[in-house]
């Protein structure tokens, strides 16, 4: 068939049509070498920008789940230093009409990640406060950002307008530990988080797919919190499917697409991605960290849903040239058969403020021997 650009070709996968070969992702890349975290990315991010398939984001459509646009109003922020330079803690308190809820922050002043030390609730007098937010959506939403988001990328690629995750919005505010027990003393609570923010996501996805944009794709992470062994196969059910499926139908009945993010054992949740509506899966880890055999997966589910990863990023950063070579060509057979594959690391390329020179070496080489094993396959 003819040579796809890179935008007929990502559209064709989230479409289930034949495609010219496989696609080519680099996790973060983008049409410019702009907003580098260290300078030593400037050669990753420009062989990005001209060899692979890219994926953009389309700004515009923010929504805070917990109180919408009235939340600029009702936030306090402060940052405190502490003993260590290389560490400062970051201090939101959100006012609520029932009291005060506090989140603390370590965050890295270098740019490594950081971590809560405390969640906004810690206990249920907290959900009580969170649920009496005045909620307020967001207003002046037009097909323009999207548009414009689309045509910049034109050709090399596709932008996606990222969404919040309803569950995923829950445990960010309490923590696995306390949602684990929560799921057990006080299941109803959960539940009416979960259906409370999944109905303002909803509400706010229908009002942008009713700007007139045309074939959208939505985007967003969260569902990895409800696998095991952090959450039982039941609590997806009724956390994550519940609420997800409606939105992907939303979505699909205006003509749109959904990708969506999971690390974590989705080997045997597959199914339900499936029927949930998802058109393109997001890492798709091999063991330790994951459970996906590529070959496997494709004999099982080969076309019915778009795969997308399947390469550690642990790997670019601690492997040999020869490991990932073989990596990438064990990768690229098996998931070619699908007819819906992208290539991609786990996570994105850009998330260490220190890179070594073997992790940019081997990012470069990602991108060059990626593109030579996709090559192969072309039709």
């Amino acid at each position: 068939m003819k040579k796809l650009t890179s935008h007929e070709r990502l559209m064709r996968i989230f479409r289930n049509e034949e495609i010219d070969r496989p696609a080519l992702k680099l996790w973060g890349a983008a049409p410019n070498a702009d907003g580098l975290l260290h300078e030593s990315y400037r050669p990753v991010a420009e062989l990005a920008a001209e060899k692979t398939d890219l994926f953009t984001y389309a700004g515009g459509y923010d929504l805070d789940v917990f109180a919408g646009a009235a939340m600029a109003d009702l936030v306090e922020e402060r940052i405190e230093a502490t003993n260590d330079p290389l560490w400062k803690n970051y201090i939101k308190t959100i006012h609520t009409p029932k009291g005060d809820l506090t989140l603390r922050h370590q965050m890295s002043a270098v740019g490594d990640p950081g971590y809560d030390v405390e969640h906004y609730i810690k206990d249920e007098d907290d959900i009580e406060k969170l649920l009496s937010l005045p909620y307020e959506a967001p207003a002046g939403l037009t097909r323009d950002h999207y548009d414009r988001s689309v045509a910049a990328i034109g050709d090399r690629g596709v932008a996606m307008i990222s969404l919040p995750h309803a569950a995923f919005a829950v445990e960010s505010l309490m923590g696995s530990e306390m949602l684990a027990y929560l799921s057990v003393d006080n299941r109803e609570l959960v539940d009416e988080l979960c259906a409370t923010y999944a109905k303002r996501i909803y509400d706010h996805t229908r009002k942008i797919l009713e700007t007139g944009i045309e074939n959208p794709i939505f985007s967003w992470v969260g569902p990895e919190l409800f696998l095991p062994p952090l959450m039982s196969p039941k609590d997806f059910d009724d956390f994550v499917l519940k609420y997800d499926k409606p939105l992907c139908d939303l979505i699909h009945e205006y003509g749109g697409y959904v990708w969506v993010h999971s690390h974590g054992k989705v080997a045997k949740f597959m199914d339900r991605f499936i029927d949930m509506g998802v058109d393109v899966l997001n890492p798709l880890e091999p063991g330790p960290n994951g459970d996906i055999v590529m070959s496997e997966l494709v004999e099982k589910y080969k076309g019915r849903i778009g795969l997308e990863g399947n390469i550690e990023i642990q790997e670019i950063l601690l492997s040999s040239r020869d490991r990932l070579a073989a990596l990438i060509d064990e990768c690229v057979e098996a998931g070619e058969k699908s007819g819906r594959f992208i290539l991609c690391p786990s996570a994105g390329y850009m998330e260490y403020a220190r890179p070594t020179e073997q992790y940019i070496d081997n990012l470069q080489f990602f991108v060059r021997y990626g593109l030579e094993a996709v090559e192969r396959y072309r039709r």
